[in-house]
């Protein structure tokens, strides 16, 4: 049977959580036949690997373990992406997990629909299971449009972190996609297929279910400090991205990119000199430069990022540039 929705799940160290995702996935879902789950186990320590393939054992005609070596997130995603055949692709990282009540509601939809790109409301959960939803624009679901259509209608922005998207396989695969296979791959993930999208579509179908509580999440303080080097990357990317296409891009992708970048370069720049996080080691300040130098070289960026202001009025990176005083913190 063809699949309609392959779920990729990188999974590293999870033991704890890997039921719970496999659960959602499998459990009481009437459209399993229609699913092709494929966990990438990323050369886990624990019993993650075990765990997974009792599910595989119990459903073997839809889900699938690959065991390799360790590489990173997006090295999952990307074994993913070479394996998939379902006719749309959603990742889930194996310590969230879906909301089962609606898979069966999602894989019908998909089915119906011929678009690159399908973007859905998720959640948000925290430790203590506070729930708080991140619904798509009603005024905008429920229709097919144009990538342009829609970033003119929602101002200029996507709305949409890796946990709403779903893309249609071939799509990714047509453009021999790879994501970053370190941290952070996901902020490549939402921003570098899209030149590829042509069509989108906005479900309220909530899907995804986005847990906040675990130690250690690349979000955290602690996961910025020690994967900094793979955001500074995915940061590095996503500038030579716009700069290699930004003549070829729409006017709305155009100004998407722009804002997202400009976004990007901004978090790099408080990852680096705020003590919170980097900002009192001196590799920073050179990491930092060898940043500097790249965003130089687009005008735009350099100056649309000179306006950048703390408390509203003080250009820090500006002062940052000129002079080398650390202004963030006042």
């Amino acid at each position: 049977m063809a699949k309609v929705l392959t779920i990729v799940i990188p999974a590293y160290n999870v033991e704890q959580y890997i039921d719970r995702c496999l659960e959602s996935v499998t459990t009481h879902v009437d459209s399993l036949d229609d699913l092709e789950i494929i966990v990438v186990n990323d050369g886990s320590k624990d019993n993650t690997l075990e765990l997974a393939q009792r599910y595989a054992v119990k459903y073997p005609q839809s889900v699938r373990v690959i065991d390799k070596p360790n590489g990173g997130w997006g090295s999952g995603i990307n074994r993913g992406i070479e394996e998939a055949t379902g006719k749309y692709l959603k990742t889930l990282d194996s310590d969230d997990w879906f909301n089962t009540a609606n898979i069966d509601a999602f894989v019908s939809l998909l089915k119906q629909l011929e678009v690159d790109m399908i973007l859905t409301s998720f959640s948000e959960v925290d430790a203590d299971n506070h729930v708080r939803e991140k619904n798509v624009s009603t005024s905008l679901s429920g229709k097919v449009m144009s990538i342009d259509d829609y970033l003119v209608k929602n101002n200029y922005s996507m709305s949409a972190p890796i946990h709403a998207i779903a893309y249609r396989t071939a799509t990714l695969k047509n453009a021999n996609y790879r994501v970053f296979e370190r941290f952070y791959g996901d902020l490549d993930y939402i921003i570098l297929p899209l030149i590829y999208v042509k069509t989108v579509y906005l479900s309220p179908l909530n899907i995804y279910q986005y847990f906040l509580g675990r130690e250690g999440q690349s979000v955290s303080i602690a996961g910025y400090n020690t994967h900094i080097d793979d955001y500074l990357t995915v940061c590095e990317k996503t500038v030579i991205f716009w700069e290699e296409h930004k003549e070829s891009f729409s006017k709305p992708l155009r100004r998407y990119v722009l804002n997202a970048t400009i976004e990007r370069i901004k978090w790099a720049y408080v990852l680096l000199l705020s003590p919170i996080y980097r900002g009192r080691k001196s590799d920073s300040i050179n990491k930092l430069k060898i940043l500097d130098a790249l965003v130089k070289n687009d005008r735009l960026l350099y100056s649309l990022t000179n306006k950048i202001t703390a408390k509203k009025v003080i250009p820090w990176i500006y002062i940052w540039r000129k002079t080398g005083i650390n202004l963030f913190n006042l």
